[in-house]
């Protein structure tokens, strides 16, 4: 992979920054391709927050990315300098490009799964060599599963890529979330690894000539598909696709996981955070026990090893948690009404307390659903609320969703001030 010139002056937003509802502070988004990252690169990354930002934590992000947030204006150079210096490129974490490719955490380890990140690595190759996908009408976001969870959540995605053998991958795409979410559909049954990198040119280029570039509440593909309809929509896409294949077949050769390797812990967060101390902690332990991270898509970090270890005091607590994930709402965000992680350990205790401690929530604090809201076990949707005159903060609930790896929804049921929330 090509690292890309920083551009201190051009679009920051492409260079993964954006700014927080504070004056002069911006998050920087990390990509990282299917949440892998080295021990190395995690010290770095916690001793570049603690140099310029207010030292508190890292946000893992719901694609397998880590945010810094309280970044000044001044230090983004620097930042982004200090990344590239450990081989982290921050070009198309944001903007109207192809963001950060996610990656079922598993499926390099499991021998029953088909390891599908080389594929993952192959598109994202593509993609960024080609000038013409970082200027499309909206974001546009790929994943692939490689095990039978079907972890990386397909039915959210522009495109999602199922792998139901080393020879044969299921394509569903078309979804997205946002105020009116619509999970996507199956537009192949199976394709072959080599017509992956085709098929997502000829997604992208239908993208770009008729995705909306007026209204960016219509931009997503999903919207191109609604307004074709799905049969009009299949039938353009294929006849790309066949385009696509005439130049674009990249031979690819893909095998089952590894053995060897075991899931030993998941250190779980409760809203994204991991704080400074915990990161640099886990980095000295993966040093040590030649431990493999991944980001998980749950605001989490698995941990694959050969031998089993013990954690350090600093990260045991992290075990055992419920699996919450949170935007950081209206502490960071211009869009955000409500804060969200400051009632995260609120629903975690009302999950204990009712015994539901398995279920997968999602807290946002707009109706943009970033945290999965409208898919999650229990999704909560941050809005205001006038009571007795006094305007409060409130969540819309809603439960049933699928997490994206069907096409269930969540339906909403109810509406809880946040001094309320003890009752989901």
């Amino acid at each position: 992979m090509t690292m890309k010139t920083i551009l201190p002056f051009g679009n920051k937003r492409l260079l993964g920054v954006y700014p927080q509802r504070q004056e002069g502070l911006f998050m920087q988004r990390i990509p990282l391709l299917g949440g892998r990252i080295e021990a190395a690169q995690l010290r770095r990354i916690a001793a570049i927050a603690q140099q310029y930002t207010d030292g508190t934590a890292l946000h893992l992000t719901t694609r397998q990315d880590i945010e810094l947030h309280n970044v000044p204006d001044s230090d983004i150079v620097a930042v982004q300098t200090e990344l590239a210096g450990i081989g982290i490129d921050t070009y198309g974490a944001c903007g109207d490009c192809v963001r950060n490719i996610t990656v079922c955490p598993c499926c390099a380890f499991n021998m029953s799964a088909v390891d599908i990140t080389p594929l993952a690595e192959q598109v994202r190759d593509a993609v960024l060599a080609a000038a013409t996908t970082l200027d499309l009408p909206r974001k546009f976001k790929i994943s692939f599963s490689g095990c039978g969870d079907i972890g990386a959540r397909p039915y959210l995605q522009d495109l999602g890529f199922v792998a139901l053998s080393p020879d044969a991958i299921r394509v569903i795409g078309a979804g997205s979330l946002g105020p009116r979410p619509q999970t996507g559909i199956v537009l192949y049954e199976s394709i072959r690894p080599d017509e992956v990198v085709p098929l997502v040119f000829a997604a992208l280029e239908l993208f770009a000539k008729h995705g909306d570039r007026q209204n960016r509440r219509t931009a997503r593909l999903r919207h191109v598909r609604q307004q074709m309809g799905d049969a009009t929509f299949k039938e353009l896409l294929d006849t790309l696709f066949c385009k696509h294949k005439q130049t674009r077949l990249s031979p690819i050769r893909l095998i089952n996981g590894q053995g060897g390797f075991e899931k030993r812990f998941t250190l779980q967060t409760l809203g994204g955070d991991i704080t400074l101390d915990q990161a640099d902690a886990l980095a000295t332990l993966a040093a040590e026990q030649a431990i493999q991270l991944r980001i998980n898509l749950w605001h989490g970090i698995d941990l694959y090893s050969r031998l089993p270890f013990e954690l350090p005091d600093l990260l045991k607590p992290m075990t055992g948690l419920p699996r919450i994930i949170a935007c950081p709402g209206s502490s960071t965000c211009t869009n955000g009404l409500t804060d969200c992680l400051a009632v995260v350990q609120t629903v975690a205790r009302a999950l204990a307390e009712s015994g539901r401690g398995h279920l997968n929530v999602g807290i946002s604090g707009c109706a943009n659903n970033c945290a999965l809201s409208a898919v999650c076990g229990v999704g909560l949707v941050g809005r205001k609320k006038t009571v007795d005159g006094i305007q409060q903060d409130a969540y819309d609930v809603y439960k049933g969703g699928g997490s994206g790896g069907d096409d269930r929804l969540s339906e909403r049921r109810c509406t809880l001030l946040r001094s309320e929330l003890n009752r989901i």
